[in-house]
């Protein structure tokens, strides 16, 4: 009789899940629209255009991409000792195109000596700040706020803010407001290394400059006052803007942090293949493009987890074709509407990635800074006054510049 009773209950629940499973059948057939489960996954962004638009959709648009890398045209734009009010003996480390004064912002360091150079379209060089030290960064916030520092900490600070006119008065003299006043800012200890600085991008309710450093964050209004620490243990050399509150960036070990400049938090939330070279936001509000010392890969914020190891890296949305560096710091930056990654190799030949695919398309001809002496420091996209992309960087006491020559289309 029990042996029944057990029999019967088995009998029961096998009814039950069949007509489950038929049901959830009933409820698939009947849907629309069907999501395939490997589009589920995180890795699974290289096909996603395929099975969303097509595979002949992808391959045009790969092929446009193509197309556009292989039509920059490059040559030299500057060189210091060509400039009369320039100094000759200057390298530049970093540099920031002002489109509202048609001027170049140029962070010059000499024999550990660094200063902040505005040169405007009449050639005519002013200083707007001086460093005891050799000089890390310079930009300008989308509110103005001019923001440069410096490797160490030496008197007067180790970084300068100041608020950018919008035009031009005085003959002779740097566009630099009265109102907030210029100040220098000290940060960190005798041993503190400023690597980089990112100011907020618009849409923030206030300026907020995250500064990457030796001792891990530290966030600066644009009057030069800390608001925040985010200690690391690391140095944070590569830092960029997630949205206009959240800021992103890497550590030499690997991990790829978030800190949120509204909290006193960090959050840890992926871990790269490699020591972390370099991060740029792509725009969107969660996706990042991270460089490393054995490759670059594309994450989304929204899909990752803590790594399950200490050795274990996050599954990447995107993986770009192979590209190594012996160096910690690597340059890059993306052309978004184009989907184009430029990086410099260890060589400084700049090499054009397809930001869908991951595929290399090929590398910018024309000017040759791989002959020049020094690392290139910075490369910046950048778009002409007739709104061509173009691709500027700068190596040792140089300037180069390489334009799109393509003809322009409503479609981009």
């Amino acid at each position: 009789m029990k042996m029944s009773s057990q029999s019967d209950t088995l009998s029961m629940s096998e009814t039950c899940k069949r007509k489950r499973s038929a049901a959830m059948k009933q409820k698939r057939e009947m849907q629309t629209v069907r999501r395939s489960r490997v589009l589920d996954s995180a890795s699974a962004a290289g096909i996603g255009l395929w099975r969303e638009q097509g595979r002949s959709h992808f391959a045009n648009y790969e092929a446009r991409i193509a197309a556009m890398a292989g039509q920059f045209q490059g040559y030299e734009t500057l060189s210091l000792k060509s400039c009369e009010s320039c100094g000759k003996r200057d390298n530049i480390h970093d540099f920031f195109i002002d489109d509202e004064l048609d001027a170049i912002l140029m962070a010059l360091g000499s024999r550990n000596f660094g200063r902040v150079q505005f040169l405007g379209e009449s050639q005519n060089a002013y200083d707007i700040a001086a460093f005891r030290s050799d000089i890390s960064s310079v930009s300008i916030s989308s509110s103005r706020t001019l923001v440069a520092t410096s490797y160490d900490r030496q008197h007067p600070g180790n970084v300068f803010v100041a608020g950018m006119a919008g035009s031009i008065d005085m003959e002779g003299s740097p566009p630099i407001l009265d109102s907030p006043a210029p100040c220098y800012s000290m940060l960190g200890g005798p041993e503190t290394a400023l690597w980089t600085a990112s100011p907020c991008p618009a849409g923030a309710t206030r300026d907020v400059i995250a500064i990457g450093s030796s001792e891990g964050v530290y966030m600066l209004d644009s009057r030069g006052d800390l608001l925040q620490h985010h200690r690391l243990r690391e140095d944070v050399r590569s830092i960029d803007w997630l949205t206009p509150t959240v800021a992103v960036g890497g550590t030499k070990s690997s991990p790829v942090y978030l800190w949120d400049a509204r909290a006193a938090g960090t959050s840890l939330r992926f871990k790269h293949t490699s020591g972390v070279t370099g991060v740029r936001s792509l725009g969107d509000g969660s996706r990042v493009l991270v460089s490393g010392f054995k490759g670059t890969s594309i994450y989304d914020t929204r899909m990752t987890s803590r790594p399950k190891g200490p050795h274990t890296p996050s599954p990447a949305l995107l993986r770009m074709a192979p590209m190594k560096t012996e160096f910690p710091k690597v340059s890059m930056d993306v052309l978004t509407d184009a989907q184009l990654l430029a990086t410099a190799d260890d060589d400084n030949v700049i090499q054009l990635h397809s930001l869908s695919s991951g595929k290399l398309m090929g590398s910018l001809n024309g000017a040759n800074p791989s002959k020049e002496k020094g690392r290139i420091h910075r490369m910046r996209f950048v778009h002409s006054p007739d709104d061509r992309p173009t691709l500027m960087v700068c190596q040792g006491s140089r300037l180069y510049e390489w334009s799109w020559g393509g003809a322009l289309d409503d479609e981009g």
